[in-house]
């Protein structure tokens, strides 16, 4: 695998604040940086016999080579040390960033495409590309805060991923890990209404903090430096991650999950993350992924 952070760019101001956060990592990691302008000049399925005249076809494309390079000349602005390769490329844009995953040690996109839309990379193509990616996939859902690293765990061997990525993303911006875990999908009251008792609720969330601790301790070690803030509580994990990374610099979490976390960047819980998010969203590969 090469050591090269790639970069989907359309030109919107999403994508800009992606490339300069790309620009920023790989300046810190010591890597290059790959730029891709995607553009499409096939038509639709429902409409097969439209033809774009190859004027159009040119202009389409002279706008993506003009985007790569604006990206570039971004990133020598925040990173002028980085060696930076720019490409515009007709094709779909998720389709062909997971291509680029094959040799890339990170792939980064914005949140928001041109016209401002939230969910141009957060709908199907950031979806698609966190599940499909053979590379991490950080979608920057927000500048995000001057706090620690936040990063969801479930408890189970799948979370070692996403944690071994916080610690050395925390270690490399020199701020701490805060570990979110939750024990069940209901709240408080919730759990009151079906008549558990004090005691019992203790204990759950007493074996939830030893479950956690030990799979945040081996890290300890590693990075001894890094602090590390555990946040174990009931309810719904999005909720709970989103309301923990309102300060983050970085939130970190795993493509699948276990418990709380299952289809965390698959489903509508994965939706609701990138949708509310502030910072950037960083998804890491589970194992035999």
């Amino acid at each position: 695998m090469s050591s090269t952070i790639v970069v989907g760019f359309d030109g919107s101001e999403s994508a800009l604040e992606a490339v300069i956060w790309a620009a920023k990592t790989a300046k810190r990691q010591g890597k290059s940086l790959s730029v891709l302008g995607a553009y499409e000049t096939q038509t639709a399925a429902y409409a097969p016999a439209l033809v774009i005249p190859q004027d159009v076809i040119d202009v389409i494309r002279a706008e993506a080579e003009a985007n790569v390079k604006k990206a570039a000349a971004a990133v020598a602005e925040v990173a002028p040390d980085v060696k930076v390769k720019v490409k515009a490329q007709e094709g779909r844009p998720g389709s062909l960033l997971i291509a680029e995953s094959e040799e890339a040690d990170l792939v980064v996109v914005g949140s928001r495409g041109l016209g401002g839309v939230r969910g141009l990379f957060l709908g199907s193509v950031g979806v698609h590309l966190a599940a499909h990616a053979k590379s991490p996939v950080l979608v920057h859902a927000g500048t995000g805060g001057q706090g620690p690293v936040v990063v969801g765990v479930d408890g189970s061997p799948l979370s070692e991923g996403a944690l071994k990525a916080a610690f050395a993303y925390a270690a490399e911006l020199g701020t701490g890990v805060r570990v979110v875990h939750t024990w069940t999908d209901l709240s408080s009251d919730a759990l009151y209404g079906y008549g558990l008792e004090p005691q019992q609720l203790q204990r759950l969330a007493d074996e939830a903090q030893e479950v956690v601790a030990e799979r945040v301790a081996g890290f300890g070690s590693d990075y001894p430096d890094v602090e590390v803030e555990r946040i174990i509580v009931p309810d719904g994990p999005a909720a709970q991650l989103v309301e923990h990374a309102k300060d983050a610099q970085l939130l970190v979490v795993g493509s699948r999950g276990r418990g709380g976390f299952k289809g965390l960047l698959l489903g509508s819980t994965s939706q609701a993350v990138l949708h509310k998010a502030t910072c950037p969203v960083l998804v890491v590969k589970t194992p035999h992924e």
